[in-house]
């Protein structure tokens, strides 16, 4: 735990929310930003504060931590089906719900400055592995049934719901896996049932071309797989469905997530216009295990449509590291200002989850949540170009006033 009230220093402090200060201070009281200034005096300062950086806590918006006992990423040989295939197989091999690969993988999403993420709960999930030391969770309950009324699984969400609403760490949530994987029907139901609750909904949408085959014509590799297994209902998706379809479903909710978003068309990118309680997650290193067509989150924000990052799982990417994500989207797009890939690793975040008025930037009155950056070059005139350098790297976790990872002593207290 930190102290009841601390000061923390830094040779640069990014707020987010404006200009990064440079040897700026961060007063914290009671688990809450109390200011953020620059400090009075310009004195040369020690090594250790002098090449370090703090930011908002990351908040990586998509993660399936059930799958942090993977090592390395599930191969991807030839159509999407086949990897959900060896990810069934996955979970049959391991029986029970893997407690502990959820326990590993909080620790890494915090030993990498992550202090708030959104997770898939599927069958088993129990909120006993989320804490005070751990990220803040929004538990999204999976849903996957072809059946258009499905009262069983509708009471259990319903019960994860209630039984999360005090809580002190995690917030419940809904998502209806993906349009293939759930009954038109019964989507709606669980849309209705987000709404009445409040809830936060995520679902994957536009992932595959596999699954925009599947919707339109009912055939394809999805539709092979899931008949070899007896879940496919072939009446059970009207033909001609497209993902336009479940954003219109989603539009009117508080707050919705499209998971992936990968081949939104034209048009489902200009639906989403003008509609903040909407955002895209997109997963860059993700996609590119993929080999996806290129992604259009440069569209969508060019439009001003918000886009927040995730990890995805260990499945599909070689961590839960969402920095890194930061580091793979600045090597790969230097026309994008670091700035704004700073705040689609914060602030887009905590707005996608309905979190902003917690957490996301440097605020007074929000959250404690800082994450200490260990700054690799410091020859850099822009502080933002000094942040996002390949060799910087996340040294400490400060979640609502309690240290989450790394030690406090990597800071200095004024």
């Amino acid at each position: 735990m930190m102290p009841h009230s601390t000061t923390l220093q830094a040779r640069w402090v990014f707020p987010v929310a404006r200009p990064p200060i440079e040897n700026g201070l961060v007063e914290i009281a009671d688990g809450r930003i109390v200011s953020v200034r620059s400090a009075d005096r310009f004195a040369a300062l020690p090594d250790e504060i002098d090449s370090l950086a703090l930011i908002p806590g990351l908040v990586n918006t998509h993660t399936h931590l059930e799958f942090s006992d993977l090592r390395t990423p599930l191969p991807v040989h030839s159509t999407f089906a086949e990897w959900i295939r060896l990810i069934v197989g996955h979970r049959r091999t391991r029986g029970e719900y893997p407690t502990a690969a959820v326990q590993d993988g909080l620790r890494e999403s915090a030993a990498s400055g992550v202090t708030t993420l959104g997770e898939i709960a599927t069958l088993g999930w129990s909120a006993d592995c989320f804490g005070s030391g751990t990220p803040r969770t929004i538990a999204f309950r999976e849903a996957i049934s072809l059946s258009g009324q499905n009262t069983e699984l509708t009471a259990t969400i319903n019960e994860h719901l209630a039984s999360l609403r005090e809580h002190p760490s995690v917030i419940g949530g809904v998502s209806p896996h993906a349009p293939y994987s759930v009954h038109p029907e019964f989507f709606r139901r669980l849309v209705s049932l987000a709404a009445e609750a409040r809830a936060p909904l995520a679902v994957h949408l536009a992932e595959s071309r596999d699954e925009l085959q599947l919707l339109d014509s009912g055939t394809g590799a999805l539709v092979d797989l899931f008949s070899e297994s007896g879940f496919w209902k072939p009446d059970a998706i009207p033909h001609g469905t497209r993902p336009l379809h479940y954003l219109q479903m989603i539009a009117e909710l508080p707050r919705a997530m499209v998971i992936h978003g990968n081949y939104l068309s034209d048009e489902e990118c200009a639906f989403l216009r003008n509609r903040p309680n909407l955002s895209v997650v997109y997963c860059p290193r993700t996609h590119a295990h993929f080999g996806h067509e290129p992604h259009p989150w440069l569209k969508l924000r060019a439009q001003g449509i918000r886009v927040a990052l995730g990890t995805d799982s260990r499945a599909s990417n070689p961590d839960l590291s969402l920095w890194n994500e930061l580091l793979f989207l600045r090597s790969k797009f230097p026309q994008v200002p670091p700035q704004d890939l700073l705040e689609m690793g914060t602030r887009a975040g905590a707005a996608a989850l309905g979190l902003d008025h917690v957490t996301g930037t440097l605020t007074p009155g929000l959250s404690a949540d800082v994450t200490a950056i260990r700054l690799a070059d410091m020859s850099r005139s822009d502080p933002h170009e000094a942040l996002l350098q390949p060799q910087s790297r996340p040294v400490a976790t400060l979640r609502g006033g309690t240290w989450i990872a790394g030690s406090p002593d990597s800071l200095a207290d004024v």
